[in-house]
């Protein structure tokens, strides 16, 4: 599957995980329709917003070694943040769960790296996003 933005580029993800063997693997499983940058940390992961305003979605693991990847989508929803509306935290299902549902997030179970890519390509392949692409001459690439 490939999927090309109006701008004619693949939707750029930025995956915030601080397990080097877990990012490598998700990264894999993403790379094929999305480019992927990764960073390891929340403040890692700021760097990346502040240096690419360009990113388009953001995977976030909600335990990373300086704060919680539910904060830090908080953080973006309270700066309205243009990624906030597609961000995706990683969280095993527990008390906390629901508490994290509430807020309005979008929860994937750790390692669920089928639902993570439901849930993006259902985000770049809208109604509005065909329309778009469908103007410009750049919509997905089939086949």
């Amino acid at each position: 599957m490939s999927l090309e933005l109006a701008v004619g580029r693949p939707p750029l993800v930025l995956l915030v995980d601080p397990s080097v063997a877990s990012r490598h693997w998700m990264w894999r499983g993403m790379s094929r329709a999305f480019g992927v940058i990764e960073a390891g940390s929340v403040e890692a992961a700021r760097d990346w917003m502040t240096r690419r305003p360009d990113i388009d979605a953001l995977v976030v693991d909600d335990e990373l070694p300086d704060g919680r990847g539910v904060e830090l989508v908080g953080d973006l929803v309270a700066a309205r943040h243009r990624v906030a509306s597609r961000s995706i935290v990683l969280a095993r299902p527990g008390a906390e769960w629901t508490r994290m549902a509430k807020l309005g997030t979008t929860l994937v179970e750790r390692g669920d790296l089928r639902a993570v890519l439901a849930k993006l390509a259902g985000w770049f392949l809208t109604r509005g996003y065909a329309a778009t692409a469908s103007t410009t001459g750049r919509g997905p690439a089939r086949g």
